[in-house]
């Protein structure tokens, strides 16, 4: 989705001796450089941008290589791995030569530099921070009144060290996290990840989550969450069967509805009738009603500027936070997604082939999924469909798969049937928060903030 680096830092100074060997450069006459130091998202795109105009040289690891003179690369000077990767970009006509690399590996990092001459030169520290993974050891555990239970927990970071574990157990209709009390819980560390519960009772069924950050300030959950059963050595087995009895009935009763439904085929009326008694929503303290994430293709930059954009902020008076025109200059882009996703009620995921294929669309479903099932703001996720749910399974990771699974997503069905196009965005307005007088733009066109990424 996005093609530069999570942050850099430029400075102006003289070159060093010391600073020279500890970045294990050869050495050069003292001048004047820029120093910039970038870390990239594992995965990403980056792009090194110099600063110098004319018959530019890009060096790079191991020991100052020749990439390239101005757009020509130098096969033999580069990685292979690397050389696949690498391309110059830049206005060549006005001596722009910029170096990028796509798909960044943990074997990128090192010292890049660009030059003319000795003492006139770039110099770039790039640093490649990594994902996170997070996922449970068994999907079910068995535990019994009094006794004791550890929930495993495995986690891998690539490239960046775990900074913190934590674990999540749903009580009151939302995932709350488990805190460390002596002689109940044990603290999960980076070291040992698994949580411990001591003198176990009925009110410690139920899923439990286990979640991750690393240095690089990415957090992740177990997609699948781990369930903790219980055996009553009490042997109260008429409390057992009551209990069965009315999980049964309960379940007979979906049955029946559901199919009647499915018979009648009336989930428009259904979901209308469920709106009107749903509360209202916009009496929080949330900036967006929803925030949009989708990738930077044509053709889904467009669907969302002129279909979705039009639809639902123009017309139907929904304020949608999409990042061309709200997010703020200068602030990290994780740091963005992040408090964009925390201060809206929904997020509407346009998903295609495009979107799936990772960088920073990972990273926004992620931090999604991650707000919906571990804060109290009743955060939801809107899942669109651009393609067909065949079309698209095949690239899905255990994440999207996680969250197609626990809400129903809705399929965007072309203009050619009006019925089908109505049907859609019917049911996306009546899956946006229920606000208490909805306002209007007064627009009659999209702003001009869309017309470009």
């Amino acid at each position: 989705m996005y093609s530069h680096i999570v942050f850099s830092e430029n400075v102006k100074r003289k070159v060093d001796q010391r600073d020279i060997d500890r970045r294990g450069m050869t050495p050069l006459e003292t001048g004047v450089i820029t120093t910039e130091h970038v870390n990239g998202l594992v995965h990403s795109t980056i792009t090194l941008n110099c600063s110098l105009r004319g018959g530019i040289t890009w060096k790079g690891p191991p020991n100052e290589s020749v990439y390239s003179w101005q757009n020509q690369l130098n096969r033999p000077g580069i990685p292979k791995n690397l050389f696949p990767r690498l391309n110059i970009t830049g206005n060549f006509a006005f001596g722009r030569y910029n170096l990028q690399i796509k798909n960044l590996q943990a074997s990128d990092e090192g010292m890049y530099k660009c030059d003319i001459y000795k003492d006139s030169f770039d110099l770039f520290r790039l640093d490649v921070v990594g994902s996170i993974t997070v996922r449970v050891e068994q999907s079910t555990y068995i535990g019994a009144i009094g006794g004791s239970i550890t929930l495993g927990c495995i986690i891998s970071s690539a490239t960046s060290i775990v900074r913190q574990v934590r674990w999540y157990f749903y009580s009151k209709d939302s995932y709350q996290v488990v805190k460390y009390k002596e002689g109940k819980y044990s603290k999960p560390t980076t070291n040992n990840p698994s949580l411990t519960i001591e003198n176990l009772d009925l009110r410690d069924v139920g899923p439990y989550i286990c979640s991750a950050t690393n240095t690089a300030g990415i957090t992740a959950n177990s997609t699948t969450p781990t369930n903790l059963t219980m055996l009553d050595t009490d042997d109260s087995t008429d409390k057992r069967i009551a209990y069965i009895s009315v999980l049964v009935s309960c379940l007979i009763v979906l049955v029946v509805i559901t199919a009647l439904v499915l018979r009648k085929r009336k989930p428009i009326f259904l979901l209308k009738i469920a709106y009107k008694f749903q509360k209202v929503e916009d009496d929080d303290s949330k900036s967006w009603d929803a925030f949009v994430s989708f990738k930077s293709e044509d053709a889904d930059n467009k669907f969302v500027t002129e279909k979705l954009y039009v639809k639902l902020e123009t017309q139907l008076g929904f304020k949608l936070c999409i990042h061309h025109k709200d997010f703020l200059p200068g602030k990290a882009i994780a740091t963005n997604i992040v408090d964009s996703i925390v201060n809206s009620r929904r997020s509407i995921l346009i998903i295609s082939k495009e979107y799936l294929q990772g960088g920073y669309t990972t990273f926004e479903y992620e931090m999604a999924y991650a707000e919906m099932i571990t804060s109290k703001s009743k955060h939801q996720i809107i899942p669109v469909l651009v393609d067909t749910f065949e079309n698209l399974q095949g690239l899905m990771d255990d994440t999207m798969k996680c969250i197609l699974k626990s809400v129903t997503y809705i399929t965007w069905p072309g203009e050619t049937n009006r019925k089908s196009l109505v049907s859609f965005w019917d049911r996306l307005e009546l899956s946006m928060p229920k606000k208490s007088k909805k306002s209007s733009l007064g627009l009659t066109e999209k702003s001009n903030l869309l017309g470009s990424r």
